[in-house]
């Protein structure tokens, strides 16, 4: 009785000292990178964020580009060229960046993707082809920031990438999102765990059954 008693006292000290929760960030990591490389062929890769059985982007790429599509009103941070209506190169992200709803408000960066089609694809990668098509990733690992849709409500991520330095070869390290719509996310970041999260494994503790001494 007088655990329980102090169990719940010590609950609530916490919850009222507590700020409120951010949400979860769900991480996906391939034991296995993803080389998105061919040299002959065009090839696609589908990306499912949330493992829903839905795709929300497509990785496309051969010997020439590299490129990424959006799946129906999903979209992505790029840096511009020629106005929104044209797309322009997928803006690579710094570690910690806040990905969120007001990301694409400046004038250097907006959210892009049509989802009618694969015009888009090349996108990713900027130029003539080859090497020169390298745009703004070429030669770094980095993130792109993402807004995608989860039963009908917006949620925002980041997928980890790098680029070659010397062709449009990308490796696809993994990928994480906010599990909360609307939330804005800092791009490879994952929190440690929450208050409320630690409170719950004290509690847990506290419950279990004291351990008898030897005698």
């Amino acid at each position: 009785m007088k655990t329980s008693a102090r169990l719940f006292g010590i609950l609530a000290l916490a919850l009222s000292a507590a700020t409120p929760c951010r949400g979860v960030i769900a991480t996906t990591w391939l034991d296995e990178p993803i080389v998105l490389w061919s040299e002959f062929h065009t090839r696609y890769s589908p990306l499912d964020l949330n493992n829903d059985g839905i795709t929300d982007f497509v990785f496309g790429y051969e010997g020439m580009f590299l490129g990424l599509r959006s799946e129906g009103d999903n979209q992505y941070l790029i840096w511009p060229s020629g106005g929104n209506d044209y797309g322009g190169d997928v803006e690579p992200l710094p570690e910690g960046f806040e990905i969120g709803p007001n990301s694409g408000d400046d004038s250097w960066m907006k959210w892009f993707g049509d989802g009618t089609g694969y015009d888009n694809l090349e996108t990713f990668l900027n130029g003539s082809g080859g090497v020169t098509n390298a745009g703004r990733f070429v030669g770094q690992r980095s993130y792109i920031g993402v807004e995608f849709d989860i039963d009908g409500a917006t949620h925002y991520g980041w997928i980890d990438i790098a680029v070659a330095p010397y062709r449009p070869a990308g490796t696809l390290y993994g990928w994480g999102y906010e599990t909360v719509p609307g939330v804005s996310i800092l791009a490879g970041v994952v929190p440690e765990p929450s208050t409320l999260h630690l409170i719950a494994i004290g509690a847990a503790a506290c419950l279990l059954p004291p351990r008898r001494k030897k005698t």
